[in-house]
Parts: C-alpha cells; structure tokens; sequence
C-alpha cells in the first residue's frame, strides 16, 4: 500500500494524496482549480478523484478583478 497518490484529471495532476493516518488521505491542490480540495481529507483514493472529477465538470465561479 502506497502513502502518496497523485491524481489526474484529463491527463493533468490536480493533486497529490498523502496519507494522513491509517485509513484516510489528504489532499493537496496542484492547480488553482482544485484548491477548494486544499487539506480535505479522503477516506480513499478513489473519493478523492471522484472529488477532483466534480470539480473540473462544474469550476468554481472566478471574481473579476477590481479596476
């Protein structure tokens, strides 16, 4: 059993998966897009990609930048 995973979305890392304690992973974003899943932890490697899949289908909404 592996302590680091890193999971792809469409052939790009969105993020590594590093265990935290004997049974759950936390997650840590590669890419802005996935920094809502910053620290969340995941009983396991596949919640964590369906997560990651969630989020690239529906982006969070970006702010436009003030003038």
């Amino acid at each position: 059993m592996f302590d680091n995973y890193i999971i792809e979305i469409d052939d790009q890392a969105a993020g590594i998966l590093i265990r935290s304690g004997s049974r759950s992973f936390a997650f840590h974003a590669l890419e802005g897009t996935f920094a809502t899943l910053e620290g969340r932890i995941f009983s396991d490697v596949v919640a964590a990609e369906r997560a990651a899949r969630k989020i690239r289908r529906n982006p969070a909404p970006t702010l436009a930048k003030a003038s």
